[in-house]
């Protein structure tokens, strides 16, 4: 049997999809992925992030407001561990630290955080941060929570808002300390890191910002030459030299790579698939989860351009979400 490399994320029926839970995948020769099956049932896992326990696993669930933990089983298997109920709706982010799993919810713009047992069992909701406001495209009616980084600040993307909030730990408790304004109809979406640098993605506009710790612009740039009306922007992948950075277009299905020393648009290239919602890079190869088409598509990176170059076949994968490395 294979040894998996790869969780794979997906929605359910309770979301609307044809999956039925976690997927595991594994590495191929040429750098595809090959799926293996489902490594556990459980509803719409959308979003999956390892714990810093060995052997975690923590999925929300989109369609029933849930997050969930799972512990790495034999062969490819997880074995679930139980949950808690989120406070709003439409759980689609997680961050782990030491002791807290932060949870954004998209329905109401909420951050939920929950304590982390010694285990990595999910211990009871500490707090609720609550979001305000909204923006002028139809995505913007209310705030959505969308993602959060955990660095010298905590920071929370809200899409809805055009804003970025900046928290702190004081007394063991997250209190939020600030906010950043981005411009109208961004809908601030993914972090990445970089070499200490934090970049967030826009999904509404197609910008990429360089920001502090402050949530303030430090530079800005467009992820492709070309938007075209309908695209959103998903996840935000860059290399291990931190040159390029790679994001998928939801919408014309394009993968798009970027220079990060300038924040300039490298190139575009169709996925071979249907709304790239996740992406990840494993060395020199792009693994892009196409989760309309059922598939999951690869792509090598050229070095010296940074330009994704297709490789292998399509591999059917059912409503793929989000790639996570097996640790």
């Amino acid at each position: 049997m294979s040894e998996p490399t790869y969780w794979i994320g997906s929605y359910t029926p309770s979301m609307d999809g044809s999956a039925r839970g976690i997927g595991a995948a594994a590495t191929r020769d040429d750098g595809t992925l090959e799926f293996l099956g489902v490594a556990v049932e459980t509803s719409s896992p959308s979003f999956l992030a390892n714990g810093l326990v060995e052997g975690i696993v923590y999925s929300t669930d989109e369609g029933s407001g849930r997050v969930e933990a799972f512990r790495r089983a034999d062969g490819f298997r997880l074995t679930a561990l139980g949950g808690r109920k989120v406070s709003g709706s439409f759980p689609c982010h997680l961050t782990v630290t030491a002791d807290r799993l932060y949870v954004s919810n998209y329905g109401d713009g909420s951050v939920d955080i929950f304590a982390l047992h010694a285990d990595g069992r999910i211990g009871e909701r500490a707090q609720t941060l609550h979001g305000a406001g909204s923006g002028p495209r139809a995505d913007q009616g209310g705030p959505h929570a969308h993602a959060t980084h955990v660095g010298a600040t905590i920071l929370s993307a809200d899409l809805g808002a055009d804003r970025v909030h900046v928290h702190r730990l004081r007394d063991g408790a997250v209190e939020r300390t600030g906010s950043g304004a981005f411009p109208a109809g961004t809908g601030p979406r993914d972090f990445a890191e970089s070499h200490g640098s934090v970049y967030l993605l826009g999904e509404l506009d197609g910008g990429i910002y360089l920001i502090d710790e402050e949530a303030s612009i430090r530079s800005s740039g467009r992820v492709v030459a070309h938007w075209a009306e309908g695209d959103h922007a998903a996840a935000l992948a860059i290399d291990a030299a931190g040159g390029f950075a790679f994001t998928g277009l939801r919408g014309s299905d394009r993968v798009a790579a970027l220079r990060l020393s300038d924040l300039s648009p490298v190139a575009d290239v169709p996925t071979g698939g249907s709304w790239p919602r996740h992406l990840a890079l494993e060395g020199d190869v792009l693994h892009v989860a196409n989760q309309l088409s059922n598939t999951v598509t690869s792509f090598r990176i050229d070095a010296g351009s940074g330009i994704p170059r297709p490789i292998g076949r399509l591999e059917h994968v059912p409503s793929p979400t989000y790639l996570l490395p097996v640790r």
